[in-house]
């Protein structure tokens, strides 16, 4: 079982976050340590987003590498006993700035350029808080908007970058996760990357690509790099 002291228990529980951060951090009051397998066995299909609520609200945690009861590489992560002056958790953001940031980008998703409800959109931090935290002032600058998967997808990619431990505010803002329309690397690997969605009557150009490359036996990935020249697809 593990022991903290009365002062860091108090402090700890006092921060204000979210339900799933707050059931993570009872867990690891008593335990120490948790992993993305009994997160999972918790209930949460996106295991991390629970530790980074927790992070987000000001603790602490640290991250290691270890094997599943499948044998498959998990991390596992400790509550560090730190109390940082002044911590604090994320900025809440108003409804009226999410609303006028849709609006910026005409309601579309900041990574896959698809058209969603104003309620489908989650502000998000281009560079992650974890990273760079909350500045001064809300800026539209500092914000875009992400539908529900790509903000999972965003999450799971920071979650597992090399720049999560650096926190070069520098290497996240050349990513394509932070601008999809100028970046040099995806978490720092050497990539370019589009994402595309098909919506409404785009859908007949998609099906159309998909019988295409269904009848030369390739993917759609392959055919278009293939219709753009790259004759080794």
């Amino acid at each position: 079982m593990a022991r903290y002291s009365e002062e860091f228990v108090a402090w700890i529980t006092s921060l204000p976050m979210s339900s799933r951060a707050a059931k993570a951090r009872d867990h690891l009051l008593e335990f120490g340590s948790l992993t993305t397998e009994q997160l999972t066995d918790m209930g949460y299909v996106h295991p991390p987003r629970a530790i980074g609520d927790l992070q987000d609200a000001g603790a602490t945690i640290s991250r290691e590498s270890v094997k599943s009861s499948a044998g498959k590489n998990i991390r596992r992560y400790t509550l560090v006993e730190e109390m940082t002056a002044g911590k604090a958790g994320r900025v809440s953001i108003p409804k009226k700035f999410r609303e006028n940031l849709n609006k910026a980008f005409a309601n579309k998703c900041g990574i896959c350029n698809g058209t969603f409800e104003n309620r489908e959109l989650q502000a998000d931090h281009r560079v992650p808080f974890i990273v760079g935290g909350d500045k001064l002032e809300l800026r539209l600058e500092d914000y875009m908007p992400l539908c529900a998967s790509d903000n999972r997808s965003k999450s799971w990619s920071c979650e597992h970058c090399p720049n999560l431990t650096a926190k070069d505010t520098a290497v996240c803002e050349s990513c394509f996760w932070a601008f999809p329309l100028r970046h040099t690397h995806v978490a720092t690997r050497q990539e370019r990357r589009i994402d595309l969605v098909f919506q409404d009557r785009e859908t007949e150009v998609y099906d159309s690509l998909k019988e295409q490359a269904a009848s030369e036996k390739t993917s759609i990935e392959e055919l278009l790099k293939r219709q753009l020249g790259f004759r080794d697809y």
